[in-house]
């Protein structure tokens, strides 16, 4: 299954692409949604998986540059912290869609970036999940939270 992110401006290519899969099977099942954000539950969610994720980390004794010198080398350390986790497993988990525009948790696009949809959203936190648990990293899953909910319903 492919997920696509369909605007006014890809609306060719889109069907080029479907017009392929449709030539190597008789069938495709198509879904679609709205690219709302959600609600801010997930990217609440997210930030308190970050900060377990970047004590969990400077426990394992990563660290962060203090500062970079002009031949690349860097100078000094500090431990890795909650927006280092933030950083590094947005563009891990997140990346960047179709058109190679990174995404972002804020509700609004900015510095180039556009919102990731609650479905991106959800599968980030999912491929989190699965790597901290992989390391043994306990997460905070909130019963009540958005991701619970998307959680319940796909399993449903």
């Amino acid at each position: 299954m492919r997920d696509y992110a369909l605007s006014l401006h890809n609306v060719q290519s889109f069907v080029s692409e479907i017009q392929e899969e449709l030539a190597g099977t008789q069938l495709l099942l198509v879904t679609t949604s709205d690219p709302s954000t959600g609600k801010w539950g997930m990217a609440r969610l997210w930030r308190s998986w970050m900060g377990t994720t970047g004590k969990w980390m400077a426990q394992q004794g990563a660290t962060m540059p203090l500062c970079l010198k002009a031949d690349g080398s860097h100078y000094g350390s500090r431990p890795f912290n909650a927006e280092d986790a933030h950083e590094l497993f947005t563009a891990r988990w997140l990346g960047v869609d179709a058109e190679g525009i990174r995404l972002s948790w804020a509700k609004q696009g900015h510095d180039g970036m556009r919102p990731a949809t609650r479905g991106e959203r959800f599968i980030a936190l999912q491929r989190h999940e699965e790597w901290a648990g992989d390391r043994g990293v306990i997460l905070f899953k909130p019963r009540d939270s958005e991701y619970m909910q998307i959680e319940r319903e796909q399993n449903a």
